[in-house]
């Protein structure tokens, strides 16, 4: 009997550690994503958002977009418990339809406005995953010190209490317009805004690299600053956008899928 209970104990383990999670970056009507995924079964996935907009020299036309986030949504209904929607920025002038950023689909853009609040409850702002002693932090843009303490003054910076409190945000349609119009749009210069610091949608990789370690403890994981060829990894976060998925592997170490 004991032995029975040491060798469980010891697949036990070695199943918390062996943890593995998928990431993909900005997607933009790309479909990177369905070759990394059919690479890795049975492990998480999570989603940086902007699904939508994309590059006009990339030659995705908007159908094709707008067709490829849709299999997207059908990817998360399939496995709820396992894939991670994040919103990006480049949802937000879909549910917000006072804004427009730059790309926006202005001809399917009550399709999409209906389609994402039909689903909204399939998506998070942020989300969280220890693997190997390793707390990692997803957003969309990162969270950087300053929008953090205006908006959340008074809470931990735990990456549960970080995930719950923006979470939060969006369980209502309602809640989410107004946290949309205080905090989201907050937006620096570096992206043509006035804020003083930018939101976890729409802050810019200078934002990270200028600011200290705050959030101590948490490893940072984020897209939306797009880089011509390679992710961006440093000491205290990585920005993964640069058109391809990668793996987070047990040891904690961020690796990218060859295609």
């Amino acid at each position: 009997m004991i032995r029975i209970i040491s060798v469980i104990f010891t697949l036990l383990v070695t199943l918390q550690t062996s943890a593995q999670i998928l990431v993909i970056p900005d997607v933009h009507g790309r479909s990177f994503w369905k070759n990394a995924v059919a690479q890795n079964t049975d492990i998480p996935i999570i989603f940086l958002g902007d699904y939508l907009d994309p590059y006009a020299h990339e030659n995705i036309s908007q159908e094709e977009a707008l067709a490829n986030f849709k299999e997207i949504i059908a990817f998360k209904q399939a496995n709820k418990d396992r894939v991670t929607l994040l919103i990006g920025n480049h949802e937000i002038h879909y549910i917000d339809t006072f804004y427009k950023f730059g790309r926006k689909d202005t001809i399917r853009a009550e399709e999409i406005h209906k389609l994402i609040l039909d689903n909204l409850s399939l998506f998070s702002i942020a989300s969280h995953a220890e693997i190997n002693g390793k707390t990692l932090l997803f957003t969309h843009a990162g969270l950087v010190e300053p929008w953090w303490k205006k908006h959340f003054p008074n809470t931990p910076t735990d990456a549960n209490s970080i995930c719950n409190a923006l979470n939060e945000k969006m369980k209502s349609m309602e809640t989410f317009g107004t946290f949309i119009d205080k905090a989201i749009m907050d937006v620096t210069k570096l992206r043509g805004g006035d804020a003083e610091a930018g939101s976890c949608l729409w802050a810019d990789l200078d934002e990270h690299d200028n600011r200290p370690d705050y959030f101590h403890g948490i490893y940072q994981v984020f897209g939306h600053t797009q880089q011509k060829k390679k992710a961006v990894i440093k000491k205290t976060f990585a920005d993964l956008d640069c058109r391809k998925a990668f793996l987070i592997t047990s040891k904690g170490k961020i690796k990218e899928i060859k295609k």
